[in-house]
């Protein structure tokens, strides 16, 4: 079954620097799922996050390829956001 997803894409101005900010919508049995996921790009590479669901252990979760090799959970929003800005600016 192929996944029908809608980017919508606005800028996040963090310190001078830009990150990019894309929610991804699925349709809504994977949304149940895997729950939300948003893109954070930046010229130093892009970090996927997804919100708590059952797929994430229920904490949020980032990963990012270009970045680092696993992924990482995180309790709070401020403490992946946090993450998020160093390692994209």
């Amino acid at each position: 079954m192929k996944v029908n997803e809608q980017i919508i894409t606005r800028k996040v101005l963090v310190e001078k620097h830009t990150i990019t900010k894309s929610v991804v919508q699925r349709d809504v049995a994977l949304h149940e799922l895997i729950g939300e996921s948003y893109r954070y790009k930046s010229y130093k590479g892009e970090v996927s996050l997804l919100h708590p669901c059952f797929a994430t252990m229920n904490m949020y979760e980032i990963y990012c390829p270009e970045l680092f090799e696993d992924v990482e959970r995180y309790d709070t929003l401020e403490e992946v956001e946090e993450r998020i800005v160093v390692l994209l600016l």
